[in-house]
């Protein structure tokens, strides 16, 4: 399960950043939203790494920091104005980030009470495995459609994307 979210989340934000463009601001616009996405990654593996040994504690810092940097993305993506009229992708961003920051506000707060308990009973093990799906799938939707705005911005600004794997 946790290996399941990890490589999910992973594979989904390896996103792409503009090279070589015609169009130095779009690419600019683009590179920025990326930038606040690959600095929250570390902390989300990093959490779902702990996941394995981790205390309640443990894992409730590190919701904690999470809660705070996509907070403080959300407000950088808001404060963004649209890319000269063309606000979809950056309505994909704040979709992404907000749904990311709603998950470890609220399902967070009851997998993590599941995840410390070493001794789960078969019932809360489906309850956790329910959950985590639920979130995956939400997730999947919600990467699905920033990584199409993202590559439709490409289209119409006639850039070219080059994918930049996570440090």
């Amino acid at each position: 399960m946790i290996k399941k979210l990890t490589w999910l989340f992973l594979a989904l934000t390896i996103c792409c950043h503009v090279a070589q463009a015609q169009n130095k601001k779009a690419a600019k616009y683009n590179n920025k939203i990326i930038k606040l996405q690959h600095k929250v990654t570390p902390d989300v593996v990093s959490f779902f790494r702990t996941f394995e040994k981790g205390s309640a504690e443990d894992l409730k810092m590190k919701q904690a920091k999470l809660i705070k940097d996509f907070d403080a993305a959300i407000a950088k993506v808001n404060a963004m104005p649209d890319f000269e009229g063309d606000g979809e992708l950056k309505k994909a961003a704040l979709d992404w980030f907000k749904l990311y920051e709603s998950s470890f506000k609220k399902e967070y707060d009851h997998i993590i009470v599941l995840v410390a308990n070493r001794d789960r009973s078969k019932e809360d093990h489906a309850k956790l495995d329910q959950m985590t799906n639920e979130l995956v799938a939400r997730e999947e939707i919600v990467d699905a459609q920033f990584e199409a705005a993202q590559t439709s911005f490409v289209k119409r600004h006639k850039l070219e994307m080059v994918e930049h794997p996570l440090k």
